[in-house]
């Protein structure tokens, strides 16, 4: 028995969910490292069960595995048991595939969903063995690379990873992996490798490659790159959604993970132009899958895990136009298999009457709708175009059609929201509750999910301050004091991570010390009520002389300088400053699905590339020319 293996047999029976660390599934990927020129870890920093619910994960594991040249492997970060067992043996972090260390890799890819992982982050990169500052590595440590929704704004993280992926992932991951092998053999020195990968790829940021000026009243002046080679970087997309990659055979834990069951993404891109919303605007354009290749991808996904469940992921999957046919063609092919097919969360509009009737699952338990807020004014705001009225009659069916529960997501903090928009909160969970009763049964159980508002970057409210923690409080508190129906559950997101979140997310790199000192005081797996340590950060932000309030809860002129400014990420800063003042006055911005282009910026940049590719567009064109027929019918039904 090797070292590791003894310490794996000492540590398993004592630590929380040992299934975490022992790796051997259903699917898993088996290659002789030693013939293949890169070894590639693929990183989540969270625990097991999390990062492997992650399609984005699957997706990079299977298509780094295709290629004869690469090996991908995964690695997660332990719970707070096993870090310890970890430290005191002297194990570092390994791979799952080969239970190699971190530090033996070429390449460390990092999957950044969320700032509350920054820290965990850190965690992974010292349990493996690799310098936490990029300053400190030379070209003997692996490249530390990162991608995910929190690189639209890298810079808190910019002391830590070597280079950032902006953009879709899929291909962009096989161009680096080439690039790579061609750059690694000459490079002299580290700078030389991360200049050699940005000048081959357009979508890749260095940030040791770039330097910041700064105003005397701490606001950023501009960024500058310190090399004459370095350019503007800009997103990569994947314009043949159609027939993107997907991963038809996927690593089948052996433990319960958080989505347990076969997930297919049938839509990439929102145009619904939520002003709050950062994904509806990173994602664009608009790219689908249609009903034939979803149900292509089913079949062979199920024949090789063996899920009862499929779930249809999209920003807003009641927006593709073929949804309910490729609900039916699905329901068609596996409802006697009982196989159940699932829309994870839907968004309020005239479909979701039809759909409870079309979400096939084995145990019917809950269904997840996501109104936001709950008055008419607050939606024109924030361009939340839904109705009540289709709300309460999807309800109502779902609620004919034998569902348990209903999930309900809300937010409050919004720009201009006023103490009846957070009323009509309790209003509408209730009256949803009630509406049970016209199906001849009792009230219904609904939960209320309510979330703080984080102003984000590469949105309309980019410029909104943040409410501070005593301001949620008294809105939860009030909230609280509203509820009358025992049936309707209120559950509110932790205004501290809220709060925390707000900082890091519009920060720019001169946080980078405060989360380092945060870690060092013994903050990770932050996103977790029992793991979180507030006063870790706290500290950390006062020692390392961070303003919280200025960070989170300032309002930011129009003209002041973002840290992500100087990053392709598509859509015009005009555009967004646009949303904004219409927002202010109270005015609706018209969905590009069924509407005139809003001239977001995309379109001058991403579109006219995507409609020369294989007829995409035209097909594009033909599905949108379909959904408008659908819509102008069922209004002529409607008035007749």
């Amino acid at each position: 028995m090797s070292a590791f293996d003894d310490f794996l047999a000492r540590a398993l029976p004592s630590v929380r969910t040992p299934v975490r660390y022992v790796g051997g599934e259903r699917n898993v990927v088996r290659k002789d490292p030693s013939s293949v020129a890169v070894r590639f870890a693929l990183v989540f920093p969270d625990v097991y069960e999390i990062g492997m619910s992650h399609l984005g994960l699957k997706i990079l594991y299977d298509v780094l595995n295709r290629r004869d040249d690469c090996y991908a492997e995964r690695a997660f970060a332990p719970w707070i048991d096993m870090e310890e067992r970890m430290r005191a043996g002297g194990v570092p972090l390994w791979s799952l595939e080969t239970r190699t260390p971190l530090s033996a890799f070429d390449i460390v890819g990092f999957s950044l969903q969320y700032e509350s992982s920054f820290t965990t982050t850190l965690l992974c990169l010292d349990l493996g063995g690799i310098p936490l500052r990029t300053a400190d590595r030379t070209l003997e440590h692996p490249l530390v690379v990162a991608g995910g929704a929190v690189s639209l704004n890298p810079e808190p993280m910019a002391d830590f990873v070597d280079l950032f992926f902006l953009g879709d992932g899929e291909e962009a991951v096989e161009r680096f992996v080439d690039a790579y092998r061609e750059v690694r053999p000459r490079a002299r020195d580290r700078r030389e490798l991360l200049l050699g990968l940005v000048e081959a790829l357009p979508f890749l940021y260095a940030p040791s490659l770039w330097a910041f000026e700064w105003n005397g009243d701490g606001t950023l002046a501009g960024a500058k790159p310190t090399d004459a080679s370095v350019r503007r970087p800009e997103r990569a997309i994947v314009r043949d959604f159609q027939n993107a990659p997907y991963p038809a055979a996927p690593v089948v834990p052996y433990g319960q993970t958080v989505h347990d069951r076969i997930t297919i993404e049938i839509m990439r891109g929102c145009v619904q132009g939520c002003r709050f919303c950062q994904a509806g605007y990173e994602k664009r354009p608009q790219r689908f899958r249609d009903a034939a290749k979803v149900l292509e991808i089913a079949k062979e996904t199920y024949r090789n895990t063996g899920y009862d469940e499929i779930a249809l992921t999209s920003l807003s999957s009641s927006d593709h136009p073929g949804l309910l046919g490729m609900m039916d063609a699905l329901d068609a092919e596996f409802a006697d298999r009982r196989v159940g097919v699932s829309l994870p969360s839907l968004r309020v509009n005239e479909q979701v009457l039809e759909l409870p009737k079309r979400i096939r699952s084995v145990r019917k338990s809950g269904l997840t709708l996501a109104p936001e807020v709950a008055s008419d004014r607050l939606r024109k705001i924030i361009n939340k175009t839904i109705t009540n009225e289709d709300l309460y009659r999807g309800v109502e069916e779902a609620w004919r059609q034998g569902w348990q529960t209903l999930k309900l997501y809300f937010m409050v903090g919004l720009p201009e929201e006023q103490e009846a928009d957070i009323a009509e909160i309790v209003t509408m969970a209730e009256t949803c509750s009630e509406l049970r009763r016209k199906a001849g049964k009792g009230p219904g159980k609904v939960n209320a999910a309510i979330s703080t508002f984080v102003p984000k970057p590469l949105t309309p409210f980019q410029w909104h301050g943040q409410s501070t923690i005593p301001e949620v409080e008294l809105r939860q508190g009030f909230l609280r004091s509203l509820r009358r129906l025992r049936s309707v559950n209120l559950k509110f997101h932790d205004p501290r991570q809220s709060q925390l979140e707000g900082i890091l997310t519009r920060a720019d790199r001169r946080v980078g010390p405060a989360i380092e000192r945060a870690y060092r005081l013994g903050a990770r797996l932050d996103a977790w009520d029992d793991c979180f340590r507030y006063e870790a950060w706290l500290q950390a932000f006062e020692e390392k002389g961070v303003d919280v309030a200025w960070y989170a809860n300032r309002e930011r002129p129009l003209e002041e300088v973002f840290p992500w400014d100087h990053l392709g990420n598509g859509v015009d800063r005009a555009y967004l400053q646009e949303e904004l003042q219409k927002s202010q006055a109270g005015e609706e911005t018209e969905h590009c699905q069924t509407g005139a282009c809003g001239d977001c910026g995309v379109g001058a940049k991403s579109c006219v590339e995507i409609k020369g590719e294989a007829g995409y567009w035209e097909k594009f064109n033909r599905i949108v020319a379909k959904f408008k027929e659908r819509k102008a019918a069922e209004a002529l039904a409607a008035k007749a």
